[in-house]
């Protein structure tokens, strides 16, 4: 939480505070709502992958905003990233794939 908030510009807002990092706006939400997005199960992978958690939902214009972003506060961070499309990725796997292709996208790559 301190990250993100120190990440930019932190401003609360009734809704979703918001970070603003130099061009980029996000959205973020520290409630623990998105949790009712998922299923059981998937609570319960997350937890058997990295222990008990707090969830951040993270809203975001741009990749590449996001993309620096995650990159300047996911450095020594357990965690899990939903993707939204169709993967649960380890911070450190994250990081690892923005080491390998500086570009990559989730959202263009769909798992098998």
């Amino acid at each position: 939480m301190a990250r993100l908030q120190g990440a930019g510009i932190y401003e609360k807002d009734a809704i979703l505070d918001r970070v603003v990092r130099g061009d980029c706006l996000f959205g973020v939400d520290f409630t623990g709502d998105v949790l009712d997005d998922f299923s059981e199960e998937e609570v319960d992978e997350i937890r058997n992958r990295i222990g008990d958690f707090r969830t951040v939902m993270l809203e975001y214009s741009s990749v590449p905003c996001v993309r620096d972003l995650l990159l300047g506060v996911l450095q020594g961070v357990s965690g899990v990233l939903d993707t939204n499309y169709g993967e649960m990725i380890t911070y450190g796997e994250v990081l690892e794939r923005f080491r390998v292709d500086p570009l990559w996208d989730w959202r263009s790559v769909i798992p098998e």
